[in-house]
């Protein structure tokens, strides 16, 4: 489910008038305040998660630089500090890099792209103040208020997910590659069968990991706020 176009909601919402029991009004607002809590917790998720890989891709690249510095370093007895990584150098280890690269770009993105409405601003508190409305009256904004922000961060989560899923495929596709590179450098090449056993296994694990779906949901989400 995806979550709708802000105006229209916030017009849907500014026609309803709410004509149940103040009871009721409460527990609606408590189960919102809750949903509102599990969106916090789901972000805060998605954020930790993309900050670990982060810094496991930064660690890596710079493990990878390390090595590369004192691969060049290394002299064989023609003097040619190149010839100890050559082998090493292979369309596996080409596409390792670049997976991890790019798996590091969107852990990043997918850090920086969460905004998270958790609570009414000041403006709002303002404006019920100087309103003097009633118990219910009240009740009944903040719930419009809690339908909004709900809408916004169910919004956030959608787009979020398949960048992380994304950043994951990345990241095993590199550590993957580099086992290939290794193969490569060390024994020679790499069999047919193994190439294509690596490429079922990433596919399964794209297909597993919901990413399509996902991807379909974000892009359903985006265009319905356009």
């Amino acid at each position: 489910m995806s979550s709708r176009n802000p105006t229209e909601l916030r017009d849907e919402l500014r026609e309803i008038a709410y004509e149940g029991d103040e009871e009721t009004l409460l527990e609606l607002r408590e189960e919102a305040r809750e949903t509102v809590d599990a969106q916090r917790d789901t972000l805060n998720d998605i954020d930790t998660k993309a900050s670990r890989i982060l810094r496991l891709n930064i660690a890596l690249i710079g493990i990878l630089v390390s090595v590369l510095s004192i691969g060049t370093q290394l002299s064989d007895d023609s003097g040619s500090g190149l010839t100890a990584i050559e082998p090493f150098v292979n369309i596996y280890t080409g596409l390792g890099v670049g997976a991890l690269l790019f798996s590091t770009a969107f852990a990043a993105l997918t850090y920086t792209a969460s905004e998270l409405d958790v609570g009414i601003s000041s403006d709002n508190l303002t404006q019920l103040l100087r309103a003097d409305f009633s118990q219910e009256e009240a009740e009944e904004l903040l719930l419009k208020n809690y339908a909004m922000r709900i809408n916004f961060n169910r919004s956030i989560n959608i787009r979020n997910i398949p960048l992380l899923q994304v950043t994951i495929v990345l990241i095993v596709s590199a550590i993957v590659s580099f086992v290939l590179g290794i193969y490569a450098g060390l024994v020679g090449q790499v069999p047919v069968w193994l190439s294509g056993a690596t490429l079922a296994l990433i596919g399964g694990f794209v297909l597993t990991s919901g990413l399509i779906p996902q991807t379909r949901r974000a892009i359903r989400d985006i265009r319905e706020w356009q």
